[in-house]
């Protein structure tokens, strides 16, 4: 496996069929998880310096929050996504931090890169 390190600087942005993949291995993480690992999700994308997130993606997020739908399959695809564009490496620190599920979601997302 590669180093985070050389991860971020070979992947700028991800592919469509990238995304996909992340999102279809969040769909198979467990509801302890999601609920354990959103909310550090969102404050890592809230926390982002320089207005990244202000396009459709930070819409869409914003709206799952204000509806209280952010622990959800849907919001944690959305704050993966997010994540890999505000800080990958403090959302890789987060998944790794947490449950089996989450490291192993980590593990995925980054085999996949």
């Amino acid at each position: 496996m590669e180093p985070l390190s050389k991860i971020e600087e070979k992947v700028v942005g991800l592919t469509d069929d990238q995304r996909v993949q992340m999102y279809e291995y969040a769909k198979r993480v467990n509801r302890e998880t999601i609920e354990e690992v959103c909310p550090a999700l969102l404050r890592l994308a809230l926390e982002s310096e320089k207005g990244k997130l202000k396009n459709q993606l930070g819409m869409v997020i914003f709206h799952l929050q204000k509806n209280e739908r952010i622990n959800t399959v849907i919001g944690l695809q959305k704050l993966l996504d997010a994540g890999m564009i505000v800080n990958r490496g403090e959302m890789f620190k987060i998944l790794e931090s947490s449950e089996a599920d989450a490291q192993e979601l980590a593990r995925k997302i980054k085999n996949l890169l």
